[in-house]
């Protein structure tokens, strides 16, 4: 069995990722604050599509046929709108969001572990609660610096 799949299927996989990307540049653009799985998300599908991307270029870059040339100007598009609309202006924000976030969460922590006197059920609850979301905004933020870290290196 053949496991190389179709032009056409690879341009239909392409054109269904990347417009998938216009909806995470929206949402994350209206958000006044993002979700981790929202950040996640928005992450997962524009590395996706950048990895279509480079594989498809890499598979058609030398082709004269101009279905594939169409597809190359598409995905020069979506590259475009990826680096001037996510990568330049979305990514900064995110990143400042989940600094301002784990900040919040630090000071917060600190003042609770600042009241040494004997801590209620709730409140040793609460601080287990925050510890736990510290530990998902750090993870988070580590996940993005690690995009950060691709584009410098592309």
């Amino acid at each position: 069995m053949d496991s190389e799949i179709s032009f056409e299927e690879s341009s239909e996989l392409f054109d269904s990722e990347s417009n998938q990307i216009q909806n995470v540049i929206d949402m994350a653009s209206k958000s006044e604050k993002l979700t981790i799985s929202q950040i996640i998300q928005s992450y997962y599908q524009i590395m996706k599509v950048s990895s279509i991307s480079k594989i498809l270029k890499e598979n058609f870059q030398s082709s004269v046929d101009p279905k594939h040339q169409e597809l190359l100007n598409r995905i020069h598009y979506v590259q475009k709108q990826i680096t001037e609309n996510f990568d330049t202006k979305l990514h900064p924000l995110i990143i400042s969001q989940l600094t301002d976030s784990i900040q919040n969460s630090t000071s917060s922590l600190q003042s609770l572990a600042k009241d040494t006197s004997q801590k209620s059920k709730e409140i040793i609850e609460t601080e287990a609660s925050q510890y736990k979301e510290l530990r998902e905004l750090m993870s988070t933020k580590e996940f993005v610096m690690q995009y950060e870290n691709g584009l410098k290196n592309d």
